[in-house]
Parts: C-alpha cells; structure tokens; sequence
C-alpha cells in the first residue's frame, strides 16, 4: 500500500481505506469504473468506518486516470524485479509487541452476524502472519489503552537458515480444542437443528446427591438396621482407602506371625529338638513383615477422613467418638479396617461420620 500511496498521492485516510476495500494495486483501481469504486469504497467505508467523508466522483475519475497510465508502468517494474522480498519476523519488534498488548481481544463472528450483514467470504480481509512477512507490513490499532500493558514473557528458540523463526511463545497456555462441539455453518445457521445444551446445574445436584446418599439399587432389599447397609457421604477416593485397610490388617497379621517364625527358625538353628519341625518357608514370614509394612506407610498411612481429616489407620492416645469401631485388644485402627473390607463403610474414630466406599 505504500507504492498506491505515492503514485496516487493518497493521504493515511484514504490510503487505509483501499486497504479497506480490498483495492491494493494500480491493476485493480484501473480495472474499475467510477461508479463501481465508488459503490466498493462505500460498502467498506460502511463497515469499517475509516473515513468521515467519501471522495466525489471527480476524485474518483482522476485516481482511475492515473491508475490506467501507470498500470502498465507498474506491469513493467514487477516484471524486473521478480526476486520475493525477504521473509521478515516482526514478533520481536518492541512496537508490535506493544500494538498486541493494547490491542482487544478478538472474538469470532457468528454465521448468523455475517449472513445479516450480507458480508461475503471474500471481503473479509486476510489477517498478516507476523512470523513471515514479505516486506512492509501496515498495522493500525483502533484502541489506546491507558497506561501501558505488561508484556507476557517472551521464549526465544534458535533460528533456523532463511531466517524462519521455529517457534514463538507468550507464555500463555494453550487450550485443546474441543472437536465434538464444533459445528459447521449449515447447522448453525438451520432453525430446526438445535444446539445440544448442558445443564450444569442439573449435573452438580446429581453429583450433590450420589456424595450425600447412595444409589437406591445400592441398598435394594438389605434392612437399614444391618450392618451391610451402606451409608454415609462418598469417599472421593474409595479404593485408596479399601487398600489401605487391607495392608492395615495384613500389618496386623504378619508381624506378630513374623515375630513367632523368626525365633522359631532361630531356635532350629540352634539345635533345640522342640522346634525342629519348623519348615524352611517360615522364612517368608518375617519377609512379608517389611512387604507389608512398606505398603502401610505408603499407602495405608496418607488415608484419611474426608470430613474432619484424620488419619484412619494411624492409632492415635485421644478421646475417640462414642460410636467408632472398636474390638477388644484389637482396638479402633483393626476394626475400622475390617469393618471396610466387610462392609464397605465406616465411621471415622474421631469425628463419628459415616463415609462410604460405594455409590
């Protein structure tokens, strides 16, 4: 746009309004006739709103002129010069990264704006790749913005021959695209295809209710007395919880049984004839003691109460609640743990809520 800019000895208005119009070259303006300039220059005047006052016709006829007699001049000259212009990186010049900061956020068009409009595909002016510009490249920015915006941390990568930038980051994350919702033209613009809805609030009540209450088919003919009545709130992570009882109670088991086969085997070892029954394979008793136990600790031990945030498994020196689980000699950390692998609830032994495994 510039050469139409001093060939046609156009001022930044109208200049911008060619631009507009999708009138870049001598060739095109040429071609035209005053009234069909005219009419093109209107139409995008109209919708772009680059001018205050359109030129008249005389105007018009003169630039027309002038078009025809260097048109062929300007045919010439591009021909002599048939080299392209050098690709150009324009994302690291501080202006344009200042022009992107002030710049709106552009948001896409619904089909139904540009169909009442009357706004053609090829109208719409084709946006500048600014990582691979061929020559100049004239921006404008209709906004200013108060003070000056702060820039996202740029990434720089290493350039590869010709110049071309491999990669270029703002900083910012990038979202995928979601493809099921992507619609195309025809159906948004059909009255009779209707666009699937979600109702977000008819999905968090239901979630809402299978945390409070479990499913009716859950508990289908079992007395609410019993103990194989499920309930309570939901676990948000049920089977962490369900392994971390099963390594509790295997805790339980092997280490007095690892305990026992460990002095047993010594005791063979040492020739006394009342243990010389002992087979060799009580050996995996101790060894399933330090299985067993790492498995506590790196699971049973991170379990936790959803409400009140307890510890389940970990025994603890405090007032528990009146209606924990509790065996005799075993004690709370036993029965919560086999009251889960049974029944697939429990009460927490500190806060007295009943929190459930299954939905």
């Amino acid at each position: 746009m510039s050469s139409l800019k001093s060939t046609l000895h156009l001022n930044e208005n109208i200049t911008r309004l060619f631009e507009a119009a999708g009138c870049g070259d001598l060739g095109a303006i040429a071609a035209m006739e005053v009234n069909e300039l005219a009419a093109i220059l209107a139409r995008a005047n109209q919708q772009f709103r680059v001018v205050e006052a359109m030129p008249d016709t005389a105007q018009l006829d003169q630039w027309i002129t002038t078009a025809r007699g260097l048109s062929d001049t300007a045919t010439w000259h591009a021909g002599e010069t048939s080299a392209e212009p050098e690709i150009v990186n324009f994302e690291f010049d501080p202006d344009v990264l200042e022009m992107i900061a002030m710049s709106p956020l552009a948001l896409p068009l619904p089909g139904k704006l540009l169909a009442s409009k009357q706004v053609l595909v090829q109208e719409i002016p084709e946006a500048v790749l600014l990582t691979a510009a061929r020559g100049d490249v004239s921006m404008r920015v209709g906004t200013k913005s108060p003070e000056k915006a702060k820039l996202s941390p740029i990434i720089k990568t290493p350039v590869t021959q010709g110049n071309y930038v491999n990669t270029i980051s703002f900083g910012l994350k990038k979202e995928e695209v979601n493809r099921a919702r992507i619609r195309s033209t025809q159906e948004f613009l059909d009255p009779n295809i209707k666009q699937p809805t979600v109702d977000h609030k008819a999905l968090a009540a239901e979630r809402l209710q299978r945390m409070r209450a479990a499913a009716p088919e859950t508990n289908r003919g079992v007395d609410p007395s019993s103990r194989r009545y499920i309930r309570g709130v939901l676990h948000s992570n049920p089977k962490k919880i369900w392994c971390g009882a099963l390594f509790t109670l295997a805790c339980h088991f092997l280490i007095p049984t690892g305990i026992f086969a460990a002095f047993a085997l010594l005791l063979k070892d040492n020739g006394f004839s009342l243990f010389q029954w002992v087979p060799s394979w009580f050996l995996a008793f101790p060894l399933g003691v330090f299985v067993a136990g790492l498995l506590y600790l790196t699971i049973s031990f991170g379990c936790s109460c959803r409400i009140c945030g307890q510890k389940c498994f970990v025994p603890r020196n405090c007032l528990k609640n009146n209606k924990a689980h509790h065996l005799p000699l075993l004690g709370n950390v036993f029965a919560v743990a086999l009251h889960i692998l049974l029944f697939r609830w429990f009460r927490c032994s500190f806060c007295g809520t009943p929190v459930r495994l299954k939905e």
